[in-house]
């Protein structure tokens, strides 16, 4: 078979699944782990996909830098985040995590409604400021530019110390297998969203379209993990029909 035709075979087979295996691959095409790892390689460098450990993974096509993200699904973000508020109840701890999604529910926030909210996100801190019923505490530390969020130790610390009724967590992509995933290497980021699930007793996540099918290369925890998906209303039909049904809540 020529590589062409190799290349062409595997970006068919990540378009339908998502995911690849090397494994797989060599079975199917009859080739070498070492020829499918080349491929790969030079898939990866072209942008068609993203390399990860034993395959590859479809790309999401999302900016990683938080100011890219801002102007894309800006009317989803928006319809997404009214579909948040309403859980929430006066006196509820609020976890945020960073994300532009997130960052439009606390845009959403009525001036007039007391929440104690904790969030690590410099945009999210700038955004509720004038809330004057709401008890607003940021968990500083080291700044992870891309993000626009702290993280590491001192962040760490203080979640020790609180139990949020609710976690809005950014991530990246939602995939119905792979989960919920993010792009960064940062191990302390990773650690950090982990730490947020667990001490959280509700978890919410907020897709678009254009987030959900798709994974990056890292795993933060799978959709039973979490409590509710939210995405657009445009969305709810294909993820209730196509994706396995689950513990989590879809709005």
């Amino acid at each position: 078979m020529l590589k062409e035709e190799r290349h062409q075979y595997i970006i068919n087979q990540i378009s339908q699944n998502y995911r690849v295996y090397i494994s797989a691959l060599s079975t199917e095409l009859g080739v070498s782990d070492d020829t499918l790892r080349r491929d790969i390689t030079e898939l990866d460098e072209r942008g068609i996909l993203t390399k990860v450990h034993g395959g590859a993974i479809a790309k999401s096509g999302i900016p990683f830098e938080f100011t890219g993200r801002m102007n894309t699904a800006i009317a989803g973000k928006r319809e997404m985040a009214a579909k948040v508020i309403p859980l929430f109840r006066p006196g509820d701890i609020i976890l945020i995590d960073g994300g532009t999604s997130n960052l439009e529910v606390a845009r959403q926030l009525p001036k007039d409604m007391e929440l104690i909210v904790y969030t690590n996100s410099f945009p999210i801190v700038d955004a509720l400021l004038e809330h004057p019923k709401l008890e607003l505490n940021f968990l500083g530390g080291k700044v992870f530019p891309s993000a626009q969020v702290a993280i590491g130790n001192p962040v760490w610390q203080a979640l020790q110390m609180v139990r949020p009724d609710w976690l809005l967590l950014g991530v990246y992509s939602v995939h119905p297998q792979l989960g919920l995933t993010i792009p960064a290497s940062d191990r302390e980021e990773i650690m950090l969203k982990r730490l947020m699930l667990e001490r959280s007793r509700k978890r919410v996540v907020l897709a678009d379209g254009n987030k959900l099918n798709r994974a990056e290369p890292y795993t933060i925890a799978s959709l039973d993990e979490i409590d509710y998906l939210v995405t657009e209303d445009s969305k709810l039909e294909y993820v209730n029909t196509h994706w396995p049904k689950g513990s989590y809540t879809v709005i």
